[in-house]
């Protein structure tokens, strides 16, 4: 008969909150362990404790290897996110540098320029309603 097996509930939880999908089979077999205990099946209760302890065991590791790889891809998205944002930094600054600076510009070149910009913005509208009529 020997010593009703023990497996932990704490663990049983805990692999819940590590890998759900395995971690519900080891809370079902850590339930069945008392009623079996209770019932005289101490092969059964036993079984059911070997069975809980597996998938608790294997729930940890796969959620601890989840979590690694999680890792490793919040390193890996914050890299590529860094470089993203210092090309994106120098393609301003080309920007920046090949429109020069305005000051060389007199007030007529500027004012010319903004005339033929809202000419462009009215030929733009002009366009898409023919679109949207077509």
């Amino acid at each position: 008969m020997g010593e009703k097996p023990d497996v932990g509930i704490a663990g049983v939880i805990f692999s819940l909150l590590c890998c759900w999908p395995l971690g519900i089979p080891a809370l079902i077999f850590q339930l069945k362990i008392d009623s079996q205990w209770n019932q005289g099946d101490y092969q059964g209760a036993q079984e059911s404790a070997d069975k809980a302890k597996k998938f608790r065991n294997i729930a940890f590791i796969l959620g601890s290897i989840s979590l690694v790889i999680s890792g490793i891809i919040t390193v890996v998205n914050m890299f590529l996110a860094a470089a993203a944002v210092e090309e994106a930094n120098q393609d301003l600054q080309e920007i920046e540098e090949s429109y020069g600076d305005y000051s060389e510009y007199d007030t007529e070149d500027l004012d010319q320029m903004n005339e033929d910009l809202d000419q462009l913005n009215e030929d733009l509208e002009q366009d898409l309603e023919e679109l949207e009529n077509y």
